[in-house]
């Protein structure tokens, strides 16, 4: 009878508990959801980068995996009448991107980019001469969406203006111009600003282009 007697009571204890349990995990399933929903209006934070860090998909896929590249061999800029020779150079004696030695020729800083290359593909040209206006004469006259193409033979690649800018030589942006990018840029360089006898022009002129062919 002891032993009955005690089946019987596990037996409501055991009932007992899982109804506790039913009706604890029902509360929780009615209520959880009212008192977790998220706010309808909540938005994810997000964080922004500089240019030319993070590019749209289309971007990426446009640009880092073009494989036909070129070492440009002429530049063309209809709007302010320039149709040049480039010549390959290096650096000059103090390390810097040195000049053409024609000034109606434009340089190609050898160690940068080649057009259709991912990178900063640089390019100098003089303001003048001792005969007048050189090949850049009228680089700050270009205006943003004009276009910019390299050729060489039948190979050709066309870029849009997005910056002209006009800085004293101590505040000229290096890592911009020269540093690695995923971006497909051209930089064009040239003189400006007031004449020093001993330390030549005290501005530089850098003209930004992407690409889009």
């Amino acid at each position: 009878m002891g032993r009955q007697q005690l089946a019987s009571t596990s037996f409501v204890v055991r009932n007992k508990t899982l109804k506790l349990l039913f009706i604890g995990t029902l509360s929780f399933l009615t209520i959880a959801p009212v008192v977790d929903a998220p706010d309808a209006d909540a938005k994810l934070t997000t964080v922004g980068f500089a240019d030319p860090l993070v590019l749209a998909a289309t971007e990426i896929d446009r640009q880092s995996f073009r494989v036909d590249t070129f070492i440009p061999k002429r530049l063309k800029i209809p709007s302010i009448d320039i149709n040049a020779v480039i010549q390959p150079v290096r650096k000059d004696r103090l390390g810097r991107m040195d000049t053409p030695t024609k000034t109606d020729e434009v340089g190609w800083y050898q160690y940068g980019a080649k057009a259709g290359e991912t990178g900063n593909v640089v390019l100098s040209g003089h303001l003048d001469d001792l005969r007048g206006p050189a090949i850049f004469a009228n680089l700050g006259d270009l205006r943003l969406g004009e276009s910019v193409t390299l050729q060489r033979g039948k190979k050709i690649i066309a870029y849009k203006v997005v910056s002209v800018e006009r800085y004293r030589l101590e505040d000229v942006p290096l890592a911009s111009i020269f540093a690695a990018t995923q971006a497909q840029r051209l930089q064009l360089i040239t003189c400006a600003g007031p004449y020093d006898p001993e330390l030549g022009y005290e501005d530089r002129i850098v003209v930004t282009a992407i690409a889009t062919t």
